[in-house]
């Protein structure tokens, strides 16, 4: 089993090369994390409150011991088991490289299947709206090399800009 661990250990410095170190380190959220909380806390207590979802959730009894199941081994077992072999700075490279990928996803959704869905039902102003916030929130501007060491100011004008654009939509 130490050798499975340490095996992942490896595979973790991959990713640690000075581009993602830069960004790590530059980040609102990831640069503290990397510094000086481990990563694998905020996945075992995510798993934990994940499970206790499970547990309150108005599904069929089958379907919410099938999902408490999947939680315990995978989100409070195995994933912080693999992630606590890591250093903090592999953990928040990881967990930055999940986020960047999740966030691009989602926006890239919100461009186009929101704003097309909106404006087929006949609503443009929401249209808009779900374009203009995923084109605030795609990860782009913070990898312009002149700009990496700002990202912090880059993430909170991110939040600044989005919320009258939710507001727009809730109204």
């Amino acid at each position: 089993m130490a050798s499975f661990l340490d095996k992942w250990k490896i595979e973790g410095s991959k990713f640690e090369t000075p581009f993602t170190i830069h960004h790590v380190e530059s980040h609102l959220i990831f640069g503290p994390l990397s510094r000086h909380f481990p990563v694998a806390y905020l996945a075992l207590l995510f798993g934990v409150l994940k499970l206790a979802n499970d547990f309150f959730n108005t599904a069929p009894i089958a379907q919410r011991v099938g999902g408490a199941i999947e939680d315990f081994f995978l989100w409070v077992g195995l994933l912080p088991l693999i992630l606590s072999r890591m250093t903090r700075g592999q953990q928040a490279i990881i967990a930055w490289g999940v986020t960047k990928f999740t966030l691009g996803f989602i926006a890239f959704l919100m461009m186009t299947v929101g704003a097309g869905i909106s404006y087929q039902h006949g609503q443009p102003r929401d249209a808009i709206v779900f374009f203009l916030l995923g084109l605030i929130w795609l990860p782009s501007l913070e990898f312009i090399p002149r700009l990496t060491p700002h990202q912090k100011y880059i993430t909170l004008a991110r939040l600044v800009l989005s919320v009258p654009l939710v507001i727009m939509i809730g109204v």
